[in-house]
């Protein structure tokens, strides 16, 4: 496998250039050549700096201009006014990779940004691709290439680490290396200007060094497309994301329940979940998954055998395994047998298997060969308490043999410090998974188990839908917001959605108590009565809706909502009411929308009705949908579980039509951008194979 050639200088350079090299030990300069040189970079390497004649016994030069050939990266680490001219230097020499480690760009306000802006403008008139600023490099351990001025790199490895966050990737490259987890590559992306964690995972994608690449992103850029690449990747290799910044900095105000429960959080996890990345929410939980992953096979179903020789760690294991949707299932009696012939009758063999205290390595290794053959376990976690009965390094050398002979995954937890340090070690020479806290294994196990399923089912490309015939919905949308209208209540949706398609009940839009009382007579059963008003758009919030009004009563209703809402808002206008066919009972859904910067429309669905914020029984998707990520969002709510079921006499509801109508939501979304924000609440999902029903609906349009 190749990597795109535009990138190959990030990875195996022919000569490397550094713009800003220094004799001075104190200075960043300094630290990039001499880490070139520690690594074993086997190229030319070029110090550019005007005012020395040497930097660390090599021949410096006074530009990049002067510098021979081969060169083919170029590392900038000048004062941050200089960085143009030194790119359009690299341009003029014919460099067209460029690692900018300066800081003093976008992260520091208008002016940086503007700054930046210049570079990158640059570097596109000559062809050069850009990393950073505002970073630390990029590492390959298997080349020698080290561009950073991190002080020690990890031995060559298998995990790939992408950070947005230069000194993160500092401090983890140097957990790593004392962990003894080797790394294939490691790049600092700072702003991203140019070239952005997408472009790395796709060029990753074919290094034979990689089988795991780990993220560590604060934002992420071109949100479909780093979705689009992530999906043809995380089949064959795992993508584990961490987000930071998943809190908001201040609450902004919204104006509809989407957008309340969807913030920029929500439409991660949710990108995450469909491109088939494994998201984590700790540093530690990123490394330690990419460890498990990198060291063996993920385990293939969630039977896990815990074998022990302290029963409280034990029962935390149970317990941080059942939190992770992970089981740990009794031994059948042949499996027992096994162990008694293995042990002898004083452990205690159900689950977990208790050695007690002074199990020694020959037990552990009986024992794991035994649960790694039963058909009712898919991985083995090893517990170890030290104590004066017992080796770690001997444990830990037994517990290699009995994995070696089979390919379910065997993890180890060697709990404490000074004493099992040499044992842990040993674990990590023999690639087996090893974690401090029962509950860190667990959490390991089951994200491994996890991208299991995505390789076994990787996710489906998104779906092209066709939007043609939302075309004059659109054009009628344009035309409200051209006539200043923010928001979209019923009665102007209403005829929108209805020449979509949207199934809604009989309704009018009564502007006097005559026109409320001859559409209630057209028709039959009950009517719901509603406030008409541009000012409003939370109708339930001040009493402005009447529900369940017999035909009779409607021109009553009609004045008595608008007295109602009089009282509690005085300034609104009100224009009448809308008169709306009481649908068939059924369950309330929501179905919403709200535009996301990054990734575009985030679909929303969960219970529904005045209660959904309260409930918060929500899951989101990003449009467009596929059938399986609609009902991925239905198994992650308790409504949409219920209707996919059932439950206490009540049979399925109708979720064929309940994901026509979501696929009908992502659909006008996509093709109307002018829709901020769109929402059906509630939406009754009646019985199986008798339709949905949308009963409200509104919008907030983009300024």
């Amino acid at each position: 496998m190749t990597f795109p050639s535009e990138l190959i200088p990030f990875f195996t350079p022919q000569g490397v250039a550094v713009i800003g090299a220094s004799a001075n030990p104190e200075k960043l300069g300094y630290g990039v050549i001499q880490n070139l040189l520690r690594s074993g970079y086997p190229g030319p390497i070029y110090p550019v700096n005007p005012k020395k004649d040497e930097v660390l016994g090599l021949k410096a030069y006074p530009d990049i201009l002067s510098v021979p050939d081969p060169v083919d990266l170029a590392v900038i680490i000048i004062p941050a006014p200089a960085v143009p001219q030194a790119v359009q230097a690299c341009g003029q020499r014919g460099v067209r990779a460029v690692a900018i480690l300066s800081g003093g760009f976008a992260e520091t306000g208008e002016a940086g940004q503007a700054l930046q802006d210049a570079v990158l403008a640059t570097a596109r008139e000559f062809g050069i691709r850009l990393v950073g600023p505002n970073g630390v490099g990029v590492l390959n351990p298997h080349s020698g290439l080290n561009t950073t001025f991190i002080e020690e790199i990890p031995e060559p490895g298998s995990v790939a680490f992408l950070s947005q966050s230069g000194a993160l990737g500092g401090a983890l490259i140097d957990w790593a290396r004392g962990q003894g987890l080797g790394l294939s590559y490691f790049a600092s992306l700072g702003n991203a200007a140019d070239l952005t964690e997408t472009d790395f995972i796709r060029a990753l994608h074919h290094d034979p060094h990689t089988h795991v690449i780990a993220l560590y992103v604060e934002s992420i850029h071109h949100g479909p497309e780093f979705m689009a690449t992530v999906r043809e990747v995380a089949g064959h290799t795992p993508v584990l994301a961490l987000k930071a910044g998943v809190t908001e900095a201040g609450a902004r105000a919204v104006a509809s329940h989407t957008a309340s429960l969807g913030g920029s959080d929500e439409a991660y996890g949710a990108a995450f979940r469909q491109a088939g990345a494994v998201r984590v929410q700790s540093v530690q939980e990123l490394f330690e998954t990419a460890m498990a992953l990198a060291y063996r096979q993920p385990p293939k179903g969630p039977g896990v055998a815990v074998l022990t020789n302290a029963g409280g760690p034990a029962a935390v294991a149970e317990d941080a395994l059942a939190r992770q949707g992970l089981q740990a299932p009794e031994p059948s009696e042949a499996t027992r047998q096994a162990l008694r012939q293995a042990l002898g009758e004083y452990p205690q063999l159900m689950n977990p298997i208790d050695m007690l205290g002074a199990a020694s390595a020959p037990e552990y290794e009986a024992a794991a060969r035994v649960l790694l053959q039963s058909d009712e376990y898919d991985a083995v976690l090893a517990i170890l308490v030290p104590n004066t009965a017992n080796d770690p390094e001997a444990v830990a050398a037994a517990l290699a043999r009995a994995a070696a002979q089979s390919d379910k995954p065997v993890y180890a937890c060697y709990m404490g410090d000074v004493s099992v340090r040499a044992g842990r070690q040993r674990l990590h020479q023999h690639r087996i998974p090893t974690f401090d806290f029962p509950e860190n294994a667990a959490m390991a196990l089951a994200n491994a188990l996890r991208w299991h399923r995505i390789h076994e089912s990787p996710p489906a490309a998104a779906p092209q839908p066709d939007l043609s015939a939302y075309e004059p919905l659109r054009q009628a949308i344009q035309d409200l917001a051209r006539s200043g209208h923010r928001y979209l209540t019923e009665a102007a949706l209403y005829p929108l959605l209805e020449q979509a398609g949207f199934p809604l009940p009989a309704w009018v839009a009564a502007y006097t108590q005559r026109a409320a009382q001859a559409f209630a007579s057209n028709f039959p059963g009950l009517f719901a009565v509603k406030v008409l008003s541009p000012d409003i758009l939370h109708k339930s919030d001040i009493k402005g809706v009447m529900l369940n009004v017999p035909a009779d009563q409607v021109g009553k209703a009609y004045w008595e909502v608008q007295a109602r809402v009089r009282r509690r808002a005085p300034k609104a206008g009100l224009q009448g009411a809308l008169i709306q066919q009481m649908a068939p009972p059924g369950t309330e859904v929501i179905v919403g929308m709200r535009r996301d910067p990054v990734f575009g429309p985030v679909i929303l669905f969960g219970g529904g009705g005045m209660y959904v914020e309260a409930w918060r029984d929500v899951a989101f998707g990003i449009a467009p949908l596929t059938e399986q990520d609609i009902r991925t969002m239905l198994q992650e709510t308790v409504v949409g579980r219920l209707l996919l079921r059932g439950a206490r006499g009540h049979g399925p509801g109708d979720v064929t039509a309940l994901m026509a109508l979501m696929q009908k939501v992502a659909a006008l979304a996509l093709a109307v951008p002018e829709l901020a924000e769109f929402e059906l609440n509630p939406v009754v999902v009646h019985p199986a194979g008798q339709g949905v029903t949308v009963v409200d609906a509104r919008a907030v349009l983009a300024t």
